[in-house]
């Protein structure tokens, strides 16, 4: 493909996902919102990010993709609503380990990250299971290429009928 087609193509790409990812974003807000716990995508997604493991201020602003100042910020908000802690490092002082409180964990337990009346997914419904998982599969290869996606998604599962070619295991490997 051309520089120029690249461009435009990554343009069309880049307004189509920031529009899915308000949509689903917007399902996440209102969840929130009927649970009592006004928060917002971005602090739901760090919460999310906490179930599975204790993570320092620069590993989530590595994940997100985001300035440490700001996630020390979403994080200081998450403290004051009781959701998330600061823990300590005995190993190393200078290391504090975010964790989810109990009430953060009860929360993530309560509302979903996804619906089925949310306007995404009634859209990937429309659009069929074949059609679903070949967009699915587009947007793996995509990440794929593209060097902090590729970390990402190595250290993560990949769906169970996600078909990886020689080139995807290539990228993974480095």
């Amino acid at each position: 493909m051309t520089e120029p087609a690249a461009l435009i193509h990554a343009a069309e790409i880049h307004s189509m996902t920031a529009l899915l990812l308000k949509f689903f974003n917007d399902g996440v807000s209102q969840r929130m919102q009927a649970a009592g716990q006004p928060l917002s995508a971005l602090q739901f997604g760090v919460l999310q990010m906490l179930q599975f493991e204790a993570l320092t201020v620069s590993v989530i602003s590595q994940r997100m993709g985001m300035d440490p100042s700001s996630i020390v910020r979403l994080i200081d908000s998450l403290e004051r609503k009781g959701l998330a802690a600061r823990g300590s490092d005995p190993a190393d002082r200078r290391r504090n380990p975010i964790q989810l409180t109990e009430a953060g964990r009860a929360l993530l337990a309560a509302v979903p990250p996804i619906a089925p009346g949310d306007p995404a997914v009634q859209a990937l419904t429309a659009l069929g299971d074949e059609r679903t998982r070949q967009l699915r599969d587009l947007l793996i290869k995509l990440l794929l290429r593209v060097p902090e996606g590729r970390a990402i998604l190595a250290a993560a599962p990949r769906p169970p009928d996600y078909i990886a070619d020689a080139e995807d295991e290539a990228l993974v490997r480095g």
